[in-house]
């Protein structure tokens, strides 16, 4: 009865609010499914969390997507990426820039160590830190960067200054206070917690009693992530793999 239930109440939400245009549903349109009561609680669950493949659909951006040369890897902008706590915060600092007139993109949130690499690589000018010293690598980081008539406004201090004061009205760490170097696209959080406790393993838990299923999120992001160095890491080396033949055979 109960299973029943649930797939008579999931049936009357897809109906009511027009579900059935979700790429996952487009098997919805067989009207002879709508009656399976097992059918919806299953398609419900699979819309809820897809804790395999969910990675895939996270949104990325290639080089030059804002304007600057970010290197030849994909870049993940899905703020899904990050831990749960900060990346509320992040959406927060979007919506509360959004509210004074400032459109804000997010450049970057997580990022492989296979990135990370390849900024290092490229010089002081764009990372100081190599692969795993970075708190982009433990989901504590994003980059994002102010937008003026669909144009990233990289060198707008006055900007910046606006969009770092509110990412640290949030309690969230703004590069624009560095010297060297200073990084205005970058926020972090990390309740406390260096780099070397993450590399450890550590992962910071926010005192909010919001988060009840922290330690299982972070699990699964943990999966994620090492889904995507995989995926990055080994990119790499096709590249790499690729540009060695290719000097070799001109």
């Amino acid at each position: 009865m109960r299973s029943t239930f649930l797939g008579l109440f999931f049936l009357f939400i897809f109906n009511t609010y027009g579900v059935a245009q979700h790429p996952y549903l487009n098997i919805l349109e067989d009207r002879s499914l709508r009656f399976d009561t097992t059918y919806w609680v299953n398609v419900a669950n699979l819309l809820a969390f897809d804790t395999l493949h969910a990675w895939q659909e996270w949104q990325i951006a290639e080089n030059y997507n804002f304007g600057k040369n970010r290197g030849d890897l994909q870049m993940i902008t899905d703020l899904q990426a990050l831990h749960p706590y900060f990346r509320d915060k992040v959406i927060q600092l979007i919506e509360n820039c959004k509210k004074k007139g400032i459109e804000v993109s997010v450049v970057e949130s997580y990022r492989t160590r296979a990135k990370q690499a390849e900024y290092f690589g490229m010089g002081k000018k764009y990372t100081r830190s190599a692969g795993g010293k970075s708190k982009h690598q433990y989901g504590l980081a994003c980059d994002l960067v102010p937008v003026v008539n669909g144009s990233a406004q990289w060198e707008d201090k006055v900007l910046w200054r606006k969009v770092g004061v509110e990412g640290e009205k949030l309690g969230l760490r703004w590069g624009g206070r560095w010297r060297n170097p200073y990084d205005p696209a970058h926020f972090e959080w990390t309740g406390g917690l260096t780099t070397v406790q993450l590399a450890a393993g550590y992962f910071p838990k926010p005192k909010v009693q919001i988060y009840p299923c922290i330690d299982e999120d972070i699990r699964i992001l943990r999966k994620f992530w090492e889904a995507w160095e995989n995926e990055q890491a080994t990119t790499s080396r096709l590249s790499k793999i690729k540009s060695l033949t290719s000097s070799l055979n001109p």
